[in-house]
Formats: C-alpha cells, structure tokens, sequence
C-alpha cells in the first residue's frame, strides 16, 4: 500500500512538472515563432534582446523628458521601414510592448512626441521582477527550442555563448544586430500594455485602417 502510494505521488509529480514545461514550451513556441515571423532576418542577438524586453521591459529607467523627447525626435529624422510593425505584443510575460515611432503625427491620429515620451518614461519604472538565474533558465529553453526546431539563424553559435557569457557576468542588455537594422530599421519604444492599451491603443484604430499591416503584426 504504502510503495503505491509513492508511486501515486511520483506519477503526480510527473504530471505536474510535464504541465509546468508544457506551459513553458507553449509561450517559448509562440514567442521564437512570432519573431521569426515578423523578423525573417532576426540572429539570436534580435531574439535574446526581445526576450529581455519581454521579461524586463525598457532597458534603463528614464527621468529626463527633455532628453527623452530629444531622442525621439532625432530618430524620427532617420528612414522607416514599412516591414517593423506599428505594434509588437512581445509575449512571454504578457506586461510589454513595442510602439513604432512612425505613428507619431501620422494620419488620423493625435499621438504627439510628447504623448509617446511620457508613455515611455512611465513605463521604464515598471520593471520585471524575475531573478537572474530564473531569466537564464528561461533563456535557455528559448535556446533549446530554436535547436531543437532547426531554426536557421545566422551567427548562432557565436551569439550563443556571447549570450551566456555577459548573463554570466549578471549583465542583461543587448542591442539589435547590424543585419536586423539595416534590414527592418527599427525605431520604437517599450511600453507596457496596460499604458498601451489606456493611452496609445485608442488612437490607433483609425490608424490601422489607414496603414495596412502584415498579418502576422498589429
């Protein structure tokens, strides 16, 4: 009685470590797939800094609105690209997203600079709360399913253990790689959805009507 009672509780355990990594298969599949949907080009470089954003959200907390409003406006001078979608629900944590640049002053719709600074300031103190060795282990199912896919990247190797290397040193952040700028010119800021959907959201139906975008983007 007692050894079908330990094998009960095993068989329980299994059940519920199965559902855990089913859960986590599940959102780390839905995760890499959008972005090489969206990003045919991305290198594991663009997957990992989406990764982080999802988790973590804006890189740096911001305080200086001037500044903030510089740097917006300077990037608006820069070229767009129609292929970078006008919203990015980055997945994973379900808390970010990312709001393309381009929306600003566009048809049909009130977003200004200021507007989007402000949107972007509040939400750079909103930050995720997973530890460290939490967001390793997360990343490297992300990782593992990108092999065990046979998902094709570019540089994967070598960004790989890049990659472990700086998470190794507890350092997170990363930048695009030169092939995902020159190819999808990304200007955007995170956000997170809560003030996405309370304050940019509204002033973009009429704006969704007007640019059409590809399926798989907002």
């Amino acid at each position: 009685m007692k050894r079908l009672a330990l094998i009960f509780a095993a068989l329980l355990l299994s059940i519920n470590t199965l559902s855990a990594q089913s859960l986590d298969y599940v959102k780390i599949k839905a995760f890499v797939d959008m972005n090489i949907d969206a990003f045919p080009k991305s290198t594991l470089q663009d997957i990992y800094k989406s990764f982080y954003q999802a988790v973590y959200g804006p890189e740096h907390l911001v305080t200086d609105s001037a500044k903030v409003i510089a740097y917006i406006e300077e990037e608006l001078k820069q070229d767009f690209d129609n292929k970078f979608p006008t919203v990015q629900y980055l997945g994973i944590s379900d808390k970010f997203v990312r709001v393309n640049l381009d929306i600003i002053g566009a048809e049909e719709t009130r977003i200004s600079t200021e507007m989007l600074a402000d949107c972007f300031m509040r939400s750079s103190q909103t930050k995720g709360d997973m530890p460290i060795e939490e967001f390793r282990s997360q990343w490297r199912l992300v990782v593992d399913y990108i092999i065990s896919s046979d998902i094709q990247l570019d540089n994967f190797s070598q960004d790989s253990l890049y990659i472990e290397s700086i998470l190794a040193q507890g350092q997170y952040v990363w930048v695009h790689s030169p092939q995902y700028k020159a190819e999808y010119k990304p200007h955007y800021r995170v956000v997170t959805k809560e003030i996405f959907e309370q304050v940019i959201f509204p002033e973009l139906r009429a704006f969704s009507r007007v640019r059409p975008r590809p399926a798989n983007a907002f």
